[in-house]
């Protein structure tokens, strides 16, 4: 599994750095950064990761000029976002806000949404993010939004897959051969999904997260104002 709670310890480190001596070997020395591998710039990335989005925010916030189509397209695939989260957050736990690996889980999560993508946290957080550029109407920020995802989410699973490929070996190289990255094989059926014993752990976990969206669509429905119909 790779995703926000699985940064596993692969040797002994400064637990107050997520980087370590690894990490100065990668950044130190005067390394520019084009000779960073999409690992270690995911590495920078997955630690700035709750900041990366605020630029696509303020641009939706500026641009906002969404139809009542694109408003309630982007607000279903918003809710639709978080509903996995919440989803993964139940199997995985409260350690998926976790930022010091020490802490990290010390088994491979397989089951529920990670049985079915490897990252279904990340899939959530783009449904977020795509649903936001799209309730805004304007279509240059829905590019914006999926290329600039796009390129964060890869380098931070290129980081994530080092780690999880130390930390775990052949039992993780199995994993990623048998289960997709991002993209279901097949879209498993309602009576095949497996349910957490409960959600209230991933609801307290996701509060934050619930408060962001609910805000932001608040923001946005004022300041854009009535949505304009579609023809």
């Amino acid at each position: 599994m790779s995703d926000e709670s699985q940064q596993p310890p692969v040797e002994e480190r400064n637990p107050g750095s997520e980087g370590g001596a690894d990490s100065a070997n990668h950044h130190g020395g005067g390394k520019s950064w084009r000779d960073w591998s999409a690992a270690e710039i995911g590495e920078k990335l997955f630690e700035w990761r709750d900041y990366t989005p605020i630029p696509l925010i303020v641009l939706v916030i500026c641009y906002c000029d969404p139809t009542v189509r694109t408003a309630t397209l982007g607000t279903l695939l918003l809710v639709a976002g978080e509903l996995i989260r919440i989803y993964s957050v139940a199997f995985i736990g409260s350690v998926s806000r976790t930022r010091n690996i020490t802490s990290a889980g010390s088994n491979l999560i397989t089951s529920g949404p990670f049985g079915i993508v490897r990252n279904p946290l990340y899939v959530g957080n783009f449904l977020i993010t795509f649903g936001l550029a799209v309730f805004s109407g304007v279509w240059w920020l829905i590019a914006i939004a999926v290329v600039l995802f796009s390129f964060q989410y890869f380098c931070i699973v290129k980081h994530e897959e080092r780690l999880l490929i130390a930390r775990f070996g052949r039992e993780y190289e199995d994993f990623m051969l048998a289960v997709p990255a991002w993209i279901p094989a097949r879209v498993p059926v309602l009576s095949e999904l497996e349910w957490p014993d409960t959600f209230s752990p991933a609801l307290r976990s996701e509060r934050r997260t619930l408060l962001a969206i609910a805000a932001m669509l608040i923001a946005l429905s004022v300041l854009s104002g009535p949505a304009k119909s579609m023809p």
